[in-house]
Formats: structure tokens, sequence, C-alpha cells
């Protein structure tokens, strides 16, 4: 834990704020990307067939700009859910540990992709070769939109907005939500369903052959990335949270930063020649910077906020 604090000591001023809503804003441009311009959109999924028969290999990372989900009210209406318990998840445990945790599956994924995707090609290499050389010849990918539609059902950035979810469950396993608007079920009995889909879809993977067309290998993979990530998080938040309440966290120093920055910057505009003053007689108009000897106070008399200088604080004619 200690190690981990150093780092965030070091590293945390780095990390993005309000991460998921920036998470939403990627999935909304990936949905207008398929829906507008499908023949890009399809450049930037990852398929074995392009990385590897094709040597596209920008696609290793380009994922990340891929739909969660067919569009529909109920998947627009989820992504301002994600938005919202992202966004609390983040408050909770700080930037920089949901940094960790978003970042650590978007990283984990790109790598079982790239190695479930590498084997799934070395096993029958011809097979794609032949693949990507028809799709050449046509001048068209091997799928159109609804196909791709359909892939992003079970496709890594689902499983992106499933892992902040289950984030919000372990961070606020009491929380009440509502079962097609109207059961109330709490938030860590949604995240065990979640899993124990997970776990079936993983064991029965070659059933959705339709989606994954590599006997679903990738997706197993993508599957245990995703699992891997979020038992970390478990692990860090049982333990992080608590050693960090009598530490301060990357957020709270980002804030203390911020107050000495502002507090700084108003010292030396008050020690400027024509800056703010922070005294001023009502009837002489001098303030602080005509000399040091000068005195101020507010007389409790007056009807309003008025100040004066020691020569006048006794002098002066009371405002009524």
């Amino acid at each position: 834990m200690k190690f981990l604090y150093k780092l965030e000591k070091k590293f945390g001023r780095y990390a993005i704020d309000n991460l998921s809503i920036k998470i939403v804003a990627c999935f909304g441009i990936a949905y207008a990307l398929w829906l507008i311009i499908p023949g890009f959109y399809e450049q930037l999924i990852f398929d074995p067939i392009y990385v590897f028969g094709g040597h596209q290999y920008w696609r290793i990372f380009t994922w990340i700009l891929t739909i969660p989900g067919r569009i529909s009210v109920f998947t627009i209406l989820m992504l301002f859910v994600y938005a919202s318990i992202g966004t609390s998840v983040e408050r909770s445990v700080g930037s920089f540990l949901y940094n960790i945790y978003i970042f650590g599956a978007v990283i984990l994924l790109t790598i079982t992709q790239f190695v479930t995707g590498l084997i799934s090609y070395l096993k029958t290499p011809e097979f794609y070769d032949a693949c990507f050389d028809y799709s050449k010849s046509q001048g068209v990918a091997l799928y159109g939109q609804d196909m791709l539609g359909i892939m992003s059902d079970f496709g890594p950035t689902y499983l992106i907005s499933l892992s902040v979810f289950l984030g919000f469950a372990l961070v606020f396993s009491d929380a009440m939500l509502l079962f097609f608007f109207v059961l109330p079920i709490k938030a860590s009995w949604f995240a065990v369903a979640d899993i124990v889909y997970l776990i079936y879809v993983f064991i029965n993977a070659s059933k959705y052959e339709s989606q994954y067309l590599y006997g679903g290998t990738i997706l197993r993979g993508n599957i245990l990335a995703i699992l891997i990530n979020f038992f970390a998080f478990y692990l860090l938040v049982k333990n992080y949270r608590s050693f960090r309440r009598f530490n301060p966290s990357s957020d709270q120093l980002k804030r203390r930063k911020v107050y000495r920055q502002t507090v700084r910057e108003h010292e030396e505009e008050y020690k400027k020649p024509n800056g703010i003053t922070r005294h001023k007689c009502a009837i002489c108009g001098r303030s602080e910077k005509d000399g040091d000897d000068l005195e101020f106070r507010f007389c409790s008399k007056c009807n309003g906020n008025y100040e004066y200088c020691n020569e006048h604080l006794f002098t002066h004619e009371h405002i009524k």
C-alpha cells in the first residue's frame, strides 16, 4: 500500500479527472462513426484477419473507439447511467485509483486481444490470409453495419462499460437500483448476476461464433482480462481506502496545490503598485499602499461597510 501511495503522490497529478464522462464521449464518437461512416469504423475494430492477415496493426489500439452495443433508447440511457455511476466511483476512491482501474482494463484487453488473436491466426493462417485476400479483392469487409452491431454486444468496449458498473457495485454495494425501473435490488446482487453471466459466456463461448468469428477464443480472453482486473481493483479498494484515510489522496493534493497557487497569486496582486487593495479610507481614499503606519477600521455607527484610516476614524461624519 505504501508503494501505491508513493506512486499516487508522484504521478497522481497526471490522473484524468471525470474519466467516465470522457469514456462515454468516446462511445458517442464511435456511434457517430458507425452510423455515418461505417466504412471508416470498420478500420477501427480488432480483427485478426486484418491485423495479422493484412498487417493493419493500428487496430490493436483503435478498438477503444468501437461501440459497446447496438444503439437503442436503452443503450443511450445506460450511457448516461454509466457516466453518473463512474463519476461517483471516481469521487469515492479518487481519480488516481479509478484511472488505474479503467486503464488497467484497457491495457489487459489490448494484450489479451493481441495474444488470443495471434493464437487464433497461428492455428489456421491460411484461412485468415484467404479471408483477407477475398475481402481485398471484393473491396469490402466481410461484415456490414448490422454485423458490426451484433459483434459489439460482446465487444471489448461493452466489457469496459460493464467494468464501470462492477466498480460501482463494489464501492456502493448497498446502493439500491431499480430493476426495469420498478423492482429495487442491491447493486451487489446485480454485480453477482453480471459475474455469473460472464462466467457462463466464458464457458459457452463457442456458441457465440456468429458474434466472434474465431471460435470464441478472443471472447474468453477478454472476459478473463475483465475479471482479473476487477479482482485486482477489489483488493486495492479493500486495503487502500483504509490506508489512505490518514494520508492525503492525489485529489486532496491537487486541491491543496491549487489553493496555495491561488493564495500566492493574490499575495502577488496585492504587492503590485496598481494591484487590488485590501483597505481604503472612505474619506481620503488612502490605502495600505500609501504607508505602513496607516491603520484602518470599520465604523460600527455608519449605516454600511465604510472603512476609515486612523486619521478619519473619529473625525468623520457618520453615514445614516
